[in-house]
């Protein structure tokens, strides 16, 4: 073997084997060896379960339980691809689950691996299982939220089961503002999710956290036209109104117009934004332009 790298590889993959055939000595230097495997896109899944075999059998878990727990927190995972990332992180999962009955410890495990990888089905599929096992629906949103731009399970589905347990949470028990923001990737399996998550923030007194998400669901474009127009409508008048910020309403004016030159609400509320100094010129510039174009002949 004359490649230097071909043949350092050999060696390193020939000592993990023995250490794994006659004693576990050194876990961690298993886990260094392995690591590099997933870098160069080398999964060896045939490896991983001799390392937690042996493991079991040289009663030295704890070791490889510690030993994971390091690797998962070095730096180097990050030059790792988020899959090969992702993949060590399920390893570690199924060691703590699998080896240990330790389902509590694999858990966190498997929520970085769904961070990394929104659509793996395994982490998803054992996480949803323990939450719905527990009955806490809360932490079921939170889980949706992670994986709502890349569902593992039907989006419509997950979209049902959100409106259903957000229109029943009290105020006293808020999402997280992470959480409501990641559930914006269901709104276009249903419309309805944007409108119950603004009542939630609504109710849970975080006005400014509604508009923003109202305002991320019509730049992502997932509403239909007649969703997207309302929602336009319904900040103009939010921001004209009871929020008092009413150069906000200049994009959704020009929004509006930009779409339907005769709207009525959006050229009431260009005529009242000339009056703002902040907008004025864009407020001007635009209802010339609707006036313009609503007096064409049509061709």
């Amino acid at each position: 073997m004359s490649d230097p790298t071909a043949k350092a590889r050999a060696m390193r993959l020939e000592r993990l084997q023995t250490m794994l055939d006659q004693q576990l000595v050194n876990p961690r230097a298993a886990l260094e060896t392995l690591m590099t495997e997933l870098r160069i896109g080398e999964s060896q899944p045939a490896l991983w379960e001799q390392l937690h075999q042996a493991a079991s059998r040289d009663k030295n878990e704890i070791e490889l339980a510690d030993a994971y727990e390091k690797m998962a927190a070095d730096r180097r995972l990050k030059q790792l691809a988020p899959v090969e990332h992702a993949a060590l992180l399920m390893h570690a999962a199924d060691f703590l689950q699998g080896s240990l009955g330790d389902g509590d410890g694999a858990e966190p495990y498997l929520w970085n691996v769904l961070r990394l990888t929104p659509d793996n089905r395994e982490a998803f599929s054992r996480i949803e299982r323990r939450i719905e096992a527990a009955h806490d629906e809360l932490r079921l949103v939170e889980l949706y939220a992670v994986v709502s731009r890349s569902p593992p399970k039907p989006a419509d589905e997950m979209a049902r089961r959100v409106i259903k347990i957000v229109a029943l949470l009290p105020a006293k028990t808020p999402l997280s503002d992470e959480a409501c923001r990641g559930l914006l990737g269901l709104v276009p399996a249903s419309s309805a999710v944007l409108s119950i998550l603004e009542t939630h923030c609504q109710k849970t007194h975080r006005k400014d956290l509604a508009y923003e998400l109202i305002e991320e669901a019509i730049a992502a474009g997932g509403l239909p036209e007649v969703k997207t127009v309302e929602q336009h409508r319904h900040l103009i008048e939010m921001y004209m109104g009871e929020n008092n910020t009413p150069e906000k309403a200049i994009s959704h004016v020009e929004a509006l117009l930009g779409r339907y030159p005769s709207d009525a609400q959006a050229r009431a509320a260009a005529e009242r934004l000339i009056q703002n100094r902040l907008v004025a010129s864009r407020a001007a510039a635009v209802l010339q332009k609707a006036r313009r174009e609503s007096r064409a002949p049509r061709v």
